[in-house]
């Protein structure tokens, strides 16, 4: 071979390389460039079989397995000791209140309401065709005195009257005087009527009659009956 044709060969140094990478920079500083590329993949492989025996692992995998601090269980069991702690308090307090509350009972006033019997009048109460109709009382917290249910609470009443009677009447409920009486009954004979009126105390609740085809004396009444009831309690009521 003459000297001008020399062929261009490798030169490899035998320096002890810093680690895998310094390997392959020796190997790579001479050369073409597929030479380089040969030498780079020859190079990645010896770094792998490097790593293989080493037993390095990737950044990523040392990361991931890498062991908690323990101060974290540790923050975690305090949490849950805790939570469990007040959880029992609480049903201890339950407990005792529930055993040692006294027994307290409430008691509601009663609420105003009667319920009276319309009576068949008798010989001498029957002298005019115009008068009061008889009631007993039948049940109820409310009192009659002389026909008349005796208000003693202030407040808005239901009026409920029923009955049959043997001819045609009007009825009117008187239930305050100077007030104008309510007609809770315009010549029929069959009485279902209801009314929601205001009373107060010293009212007194008492029904009229007047019959423009008989006298008294042939008026009867069968299931007859008058209930007066309280709807809105807790106004003044006398003592």
């Amino acid at each position: 071979m003459s000297p001008g044709k020399q062929k261009q060969g490798f030169s490899f140094t035998r320096r002890q390389p810093a680690g895998p990478q310094g390997m392959t920079s020796e190997l790579m500083k001479t050369g073409t460039s597929g030479d380089q590329c040969i030498l780079q993949m020859q190079g990645m492989m010896i770094i792998k079989k490097i790593v293989k025996m080493e037993g390095v692992r990737p950044l990523e995998e040392n990361v991931g397995n890498a062991p908690r601090p323990r101060f974290e269980r540790n923050k975690l069991l305090l949490v849950a000791s805790v939570i469990q702690a007040l959880g029992l308090l609480l049903c201890l307090t339950y407990v005792c209140q529930h055993f040692h509350a006294p027994e307290v009972s409430l008691q509601y006033p009663p609420i105003e309401n009667i319920k009276t019997q319309l009576q068949i009048l008798t010989s001498y109460e029957c002298e005019e065709d115009s008068f009061i109709l008889p009631l007993q009382k039948r049940e109820g917290t409310m009192e009659v005195q002389n026909n008349s249910v005796v208000i003693q609470c202030d407040g808005f009443y239901l009026l409920s009257l029923k009955g049959y009677f043997s001819q045609e009447v009007n009825i009117s409920l008187h239930y305050r005087k100077g007030k104008e009486p309510f007609p809770i009954l315009k010549k029929a004979k069959f009485a279902n009527s209801n009314v929601v009126l205001e009373l107060g105390y010293k009212d007194k609740v008492y029904l009229n009659v007047t019959s423009d085809s008989a006298s008294c004396k042939q008026l009867s009444v069968n299931a007859g009956e008058l209930i007066v009831l309280l709807q809105n309690p807790g106004g003044y009521c006398a003592p």
